[in-house]
């Protein structure tokens, strides 16, 4: 425990050294994956799929907050629809806005998980957000996450429709609308995933700020047991091809994520629990006091060896 406590304190110490660097660079990182994921599968706009475009638009975004890195990439999903039909790139345009004030009006500060959701969609382990935002986050942070399986499913649609979405003649028009805003609405595995994602990290929050012991641990549980029983329940009452294997390790692969990840933002000695009481002319003060784990990092000590001793008996 005192190696990885020791660990946790020289990443902190290099973090708060370097951080006028690190955080430029991660957010290019995320910037560039965002707009090659974009590109690679979407890529309707072949003038948008360049090397040198994508690097200075990530490079630009290093130094602007996350927030204009979502306004980007819903730039560069609307010009990619725009070549493949009007309706489909007016549908999706009006959608981004909604969602973007609806998570900008609620939680502007979270706008990194309307952009990781749909990645890790991608990749498969979208569970780990709700348990990591439900502890860093706060009461409003369902809400991106659930703009963000939105975004997804409905990119996911446009890309698998892709044929049949484009323009055709006037007549043909209203029936693209309706089969696109269907398509995207009536997504029942969307509906499934943004109720447990949404759901497990208000659990996580909820749970985390109670006043007992390891309750930060018992809310990563707690949010991916719902996650499990959701997406169980998803399977099974709407028939989804989901597999159970899959699904039980991702989200027990999460929970383990999320407690790594808890370990580094907050360990507590709960032996040295104290309960202290205080006073003043109008109320009493009853405090329950939780000391951090911490331990501080040894100096290194430069041991000098003079070699003069060797070259005294040497001379003799």
């Amino acid at each position: 425990m005192t190696e990885l406590l020791l660990i946790r304190e020289r990443l902190k110490e290099l973090y708060g050294r370097f951080d006028i660097y690190i955080i430029p660079f991660l957010r290019f990182l995320l910037a560039i994956t965002t707009y090659t994921m974009i590109n690679r599968n979407i890529g309707f706009m072949d003038k948008l799929d360049s090397a040198a475009l994508v690097f200075g638009t990530s490079l630009v975004n290093a130094f602007l907050p996350v927030n204009a890195i979502v306004l980007f990439a819903g730039i560069f999903v609307v010009l990619h629809l725009y070549r493949l039909s009007l309706i489909c790139a007016g549908v999706i345009l009006i959608l981004f806005v909604l969602l973007f004030l609806l998570y900008f009006h609620f939680a502007p500060r979270d706008g990194i998980a309307v952009l990781l959701t749909p990645l890790l969609c991608a990749l498969g382990m979208p569970y780990i957000l709700p348990l990591v935002f439900g502890l860093i986050g706060t009461i409003f942070s369902p809400i991106p996450i659930v703009c963000g399986v939105v975004v997804y499913y409905s990119l996911l649609y446009v890309k698998t429709n892709g044929p049949s979405l484009q323009d055709m003649d006037i007549e043909a028009l209203s029936k693209e609308l309706k089969s696109l805003v269907d398509g995207i609405m009536g997504n029942q595995t969307m509906r499934v995933m943004m109720l447990a994602l949404g759901l497990s990290c208000l659990v996580v929050y909820l749970l985390h700020k109670i006043s007992i012991k390891y309750s930060w641990t018992i809310a990563v549980i707690a949010g991916g047991i719902v996650e499990l029983v959701a997406m169980l329940y998803g399977k099974l009452h709407y028939d989804l091809d989901l597999s159970s294997a899959g699904l039980f390790l991702g989200i027990l692969l999460s929970m383990l994520l999320a407690v790594i990840i808890q370990f580094f933002i907050l360990s507590v000695d709960y032996v040295r629990t104290e309960f202290l009481q205080f006073e003043d002319d109008e109320y009493y003060y009853y405090v329950k006091a939780v000391p951090k784990l911490s331990v501080s990092i040894p100096e290194k000590r430069v041991k000098k060896i003079s070699g003069q001793g060797e070259r005294r008996k040497t001379e003799e």
